[in-house]
């Protein structure tokens, strides 16, 4: 297991415990910043784009068509797209900050397999709790099936 996955998932497991139980992310400009810094050396472009594709999201000040160039960039699909809930108050900015240190440390299935986690987490969250659900277990979890899926395939 690579530096990249294993920096995901031990951050993911201490984000998702803190999520759970105080719904708040502490310190996760540091985990941003440490994925930028990991990964910028490995894949510069990867980078480039998600920390664009994060500042996008978070500043509202941008006009919208700046998103248009960087969805030529496959890793930044899934943050674009969260960029634009937390645009709308939809998602949470702290949300936004992790799956774009995702797509910055890992390649895009892994950022695709974090956001379906977050939907099959959901549906286990509604059937036991209600109120908002807290989307970095199921990050965990898709990020945990990318990282099993590709220990078993190689």
């Amino acid at each position: 297991m690579a530096i990249p996955e294993l920096f995901s998932l031990a951050s993911l497991a201490v984000f998702s415990l803190a999520d759970m139980r105080s719904r708040m992310l502490p310190a996760v400009e540091i985990f941003f910043l440490g994925a930028v810094l990991i990964a910028a050396p490995l894949d510069p472009l990867r980078v480039s784009v998600a920390v664009l594709a994060v500042a996008w999201g978070l500043l509202r000040a941008w006009p919208r068509p700046l998103a248009w160039p960087l969805m030529l960039h496959p890793s930044t699909w899934v943050v674009l797209l969260t960029g634009f809930g937390v645009r709308q108050g939809v998602i949470g900015r702290g949300d936004l900050l992790v799956i774009g240190g995702l797509a910055a440390l890992l390649p895009w299935p892994a950022t695709v397999l974090a956001l379906l986690g977050v939907e099959a987490w959901r549906r286990i969250w509604r059937g036991r709790q209600a109120g908002p659900t807290p989307a970095l277990p199921g990050m965990l979890l898709g990020v945990a099936v990318y990282v099993v899926f590709n220990l078993l395939v190689a």
